[in-house]
């Protein structure tokens, strides 16, 4: 993508010049000063990663996605990540620190028209890449991303719940009566992905499910009445920095106390490494966010996801 600019004259002879390029591995010093910034600490959903973003993560993402740097008469003043879903287009992160002049001496016409140019240069890119949708996500804090959602009159269609835990003591696993708690072995994997299907839209294949059994970074345990498996739990101590768990209950057995007898174990395993624990779920998943809720998990960050036909 070449180089472009937009800034037209205002009243009293005033302009914002604003100016999008691609980064460059140059610019990632900036890069991490401007996220650090805007978005310090917590788990960010564009690097799948907890704690402060460092430059080795902008050298991978760069590879990844496409990601701008936004310049503002001359000065560098944030960026713009955009990666793909499902085929779309989604601009995943707008981060900045909007101009300080101010247009007639008012400093919030200088932000309407930062907003208002930048979304019009989103949206003319969208166009060349002939997507029929455009795409934003933005944390819920991100007073930008909100004002870029407005100007662009996009519609609210989700929300993603950002969970966290930090594992503090050892936990023991309390199956209620006439179940019993135990590591995962290989050849649970067939049965393992049955009751994954039944809990979730997709699943892994029981080969997938074999290899991650034998990761040392994995940790899985099934819950089972009568030798019958009825629940499973896949703990994995992401490279990202975090836990993250997948678990799951037949109906029959749910509401019994076996989620929480399957995460005692997880728990314990992620705090010998000294991570915090994710957990992500929809907005309109009730019942995860009963789960979670349940487990002592605190809400940590929401993002939104906007949208619009073109």
């Amino acid at each position: 993508m070449g180089e472009r600019a937009a800034g037209a004259g205002l009243p009293g002879g005033l302009t914002v010049l604003l100016r999008v390029r691609r980064a460059t591995s140059d610019d990632v010093p900036i890069l991490v000063q401007l996220y650090d910034r805007v978005s310090p600490g917590g788990y960010s959903a564009s690097f799948d990663r907890y704690g402060a973003i460092r430059p080795e993560d902008f050298w991978w993402i760069q590879s990844e996605k496409e990601v701008w740097l936004l310049e503002v008469d001359h000065r560098t003043a944030g960026a713009v990540i955009i990666g793909r879903r499902e085929g779309a287009l989604v601009v995943e992160e707008v981060v900045a620190e909007l101009p300080r002049q101010a247009v007639d001496g008012d400093p919030l016409r200088t932000e309407q028209t930062f907003v208002q140019r930048l979304g019009a240069y989103l949206l003319q890119h969208v166009r060349r890449e002939r997507q029929e949708r455009f795409l934003l996500r933005t944390a819920e804090a991100n007073a930008l991303g909100l004002a870029l959602a407005r100007s662009l009159d996009l519609v609210l269609v989700n929300l993603l719940l950002v969970t966290t835990l930090r594992p503090r003591g050892r936990q023991t696993p309390r199956p209620p009566d006439g179940y019993a708690v135990r590591k995962a072995a290989p050849a649970d994997a067939t049965e393992l992905v049955r009751i994954y299907r039944e809990c979730y839209p997709t699943a892994p294949q029981p080969a997938e499910v074999e290899n991650l059994l034998r990761r040392p970074e994995v940790r899985t345990w099934v819950a089972e009445r009568d030798r019958y498996l009825v629940g499973f739990l896949l703990a994995e101590a992401h490279k990202g920095g975090f836990g993250d768990l997948v678990a799951g209950v037949r109906e029959p057995h749910r509401r019994r106390g076996l989620g929480r007898a399957l995460v005692a174990p997880a728990l314990n395993f992620f705090q010998t490494k000294q991570l915090p624990v994710l957990g992500l779920f929809w907005g309109s998943d009730s019942a995860a966010q009963g789960f979670y809720r349940a487990l002592g998990f605190a809400t940590e960050r929401v993002y939104l996801f906007f949208e619009k036909s073109i």
